[in-house]
């Protein structure tokens, strides 16, 4: 199924921004940040689904999460926003999260390997309670520029190795590192896709077809083992729907 999210969206009260949403698409991964903290619309995601038909992924938040932090307290703190977002999505029968991996801050600039061991630690206790609440977690891979982990598949394969975790693959930020081809290496681990697109410099969150990124070459390696949701990553609702249209007619 092709579904929407956009940064953009936390913005606008949650029922009206369902309405909008709800008018193109059957699918939201709600980010659970400013007017959409999940702990905050527990009801009107309850409302969608029953009353509207809507389906409903999350977003962990991002602002200040950080679970490479190599200040224990802040680390530990970022975990617990996340099992508690593991928790509310078990009982809202939410069944995929997507999760940032930690960045580098502070201290950690003068060793950066240290945000990495935080980030594994802390995805070993996501996993743990991933498996309890019958949520699966799918870890992103990080767009180039931001100082952050697990930019390069490698690096995010290794930081999930050994878990039951999946990898949430991201076209527009592999595009940036030029990691496109290494990451689709393992598309058996996806589950969970965010497409959109860009020129390889930043991560611009163009529509999916408007950018360096080979969209086509990403659905065909998708389409003989990838059988989760494709998650339209847009700037705002319109240039959402855009992309939609543009991925019906490549998926026939």
């Amino acid at each position: 199924m092709i579904g929407v999210a956009s940064p953009s969206f936390c913005q606008t009260p949650f029922r009206e921004m369902l309405a909008e949403v709800s008018a193109q698409f059957r699918l939201w991964e709600v980010l659970s940040e400013g007017m959409h903290m999940i702990r905050d619309v527990q009801d009107e995601i309850r409302y969608g689904r029953d009353s509207m038909g809507m389906r409903f992924q999350v977003h962990a938040p991002m602002s200040d999460v950080n679970i490479g932090s190599v200040y224990e307290p802040m680390r530990r703190a970022s975990v617990e926003e996340i099992l508690s977002i593991l928790s509310l999505c078990r009982g809202l029968d939410i069944r995929v999260v997507t999760v940032h991996p930690g960045f580098v801050n502070g201290i950690a600039f003068l060793d950066r390997s240290q945000a990495f061991t935080k980030t594994v630690q802390s995805l070993k206790d996501i996993d743990l309670a991933s498996r309890e609440h019958s949520v699966t977690v799918a870890v992103e891979n990080m767009p180039s520029g931001i100082n952050a982990t697990c930019t390069k598949a490698q690096a995010l394969f290794e930081a999930v190795e050994g878990t039951e975790l999946g990898i949430c693959f991201d076209m527009g930020h592999a595009n940036t590192a030029g990691e496109v081809d290494a990451l689709l290496k393992g598309v058996k681990r996806f589950r969970n896709v965010h497409l959109h697109n860009n020129a390889g410099q930043w991560d611009q969150h163009n529509k999916v077809d408007e950018g360096t990124a080979d969209l086509e070459k990403v659905l065909e390696a998708l389409r003989p083992v990838y059988s989760g949701n494709l998650i339209v990553e847009s700037t705002d609702l319109q240039s959402g729907v855009e992309s939609k249209k543009v991925l019906e007619r490549l998926l026939g």
